[in-house]
């Protein structure tokens, strides 16, 4: 490594303005399930973290795989990448739901309740017992079909021509959109009733991502207005709720066009040297904020609700706090924990004792 690698700030070389738009999007969803009046349409932020997934992990992996990475080696390093910060975000959240029965805020999840969704949900599986996939952790769900899409993603995406990819993506949207709109909105995902559409919704986002993946790709990508217009765009997205426009119609072409069109911008434009450090950061705590986010949300609403604290303040305080929570999620369990189990599991691939491994 040469001096000048060594002073490399840690966001040279990665997709900037994609790191700052998933941060945003994190923070819309926490936002969205805090007070819905100023993210009314964060739960989009979804559809928009399902094609990101799929261009990112199609660029990162679909060399290795046509280098002989093999399926299971694969869904080990996605389960590696995945878990320890879903298994913070599950532990918090049921703590903090335990918690509501001293706090005054009811019983929102009873001891029944929680005693039998753990079992299933500590293996990052839907509860079986529960009309909620995860229910002490409800946006969770998304965890698992990011698992699952991973999975077609090694299994048949990978393994069929760009125009059968187009294929699965146009199918899935023309099952998905009319049911958007009979709904009058796509906040579809967290029920097991609504499994079905909700694979719908995965396979449409994750695929038109592979897609992008697949289109000519930029060697150089210059700080610019472009990266900073993105940044601009998916905040105004998440948060305006234009009333011209019926709810149901605005869900469908934030999810089948506007948020695909973001990802291809975002990946050919970085934001202005100033806000890269930004973007950079938001991007880095954006999975551990999405992760953790349910466990404040009840515990800061007593602000706003009970006592009456301003909106607008305690939304960014909680949004604040979410971002502290998560940062601390990153530092102290998901790095640690994430190069314990690399270390583990190239320990059992060259049948070394794990302790004989460096840490």
């Amino acid at each position: 490594m040469t001096a000048r690698d060594r002073t490399a700030p840690p966001w040279q070389g990665r997709y900037v303005t994609l790191d700052g738009m998933r941060g945003v999007a994190a923070l819309a969803v926490a936002l969205f399930h805090y007070n819905i009046s100023q993210a009314p349409h964060g739960y989009v932020a979804v559809d928009f973290f399902f094609a990101l997934s799929g261009f990112v992990l199609c660029r990162t992996y679909l060399p290795r795989w046509r280098g002989g990475l093999t399926t299971w080696a694969f869904m080990k390093q996605r389960l590696v990448r995945l878990y320890p910060l879903f298994l913070a975000g599950l532990v918090i959240t049921t703590l903090s739901a335990i918690s509501n029965h001293w706090t005054g805020k009811g019983d929102f999840y009873s001891f029944a309740k929680i005693g039998k969704s753990l079992p299933p949900n500590l293996l990052m599986l839907p509860s079986p017992f529960t009309h909620t996939l995860f229910p002490t952790n409800v946006p969770a769900w998304s965890l698992f079909f990011e698992l699952v899409a991973s999975l077609g993603l090694a299994l048949v995406l990978f393994r069929i021509p760009r125009m059968a990819q187009l294929a699965v993506a146009l199918a899935a949207a023309a099952l998905f959109v009319p049911e958007v709109l009979a709904r009058e909105g796509g906040n579809i995902g967290p029920l097991w009733s609504q499994m079905g559409l909700t694979m719908l919704r995965t396979t449409m986002s994750f695929t038109a991502g592979v897609l992008i993946a697949g289109l000519p790709a930029k060697d150089v990508r210059h700080p610019g207005w472009l990266g900073v217009l993105c940044l601009v765009a998916i905040v105004t997205m998440l948060v305006a709720d234009p009333a011209f426009i019926p709810k149901g119609w605005y869900d469908v072409t934030c999810a089948v066009l506007v948020s695909p069109l973001l990802v291809w911008l975002g990946s050919r434009g970085e934001p202005s040297r100033v806000l890269m450090p930004v973007a950079w950061f938001l991007g880095e705590v954006s999975y551990a904020v999405y992760a953790v986010h349910w466990a404040l949300m009840e515990p800061l609403r007593y602000f706003k609700d009970d006592l009456g604290w301003n909106e607008v303040l305690m939304g960014a305080v909680y949004l604040a706090a979410c971002v502290g929570l998560g940062w601390l999620c990153v530092r102290f369990v998901d790095i640690p924990l994430r190069r314990r189990l690399n270390v583990m599991l190239h320990a059992r691939s060259r049948n070394v004792p794990p302790r004989a491994m460096p840490d």
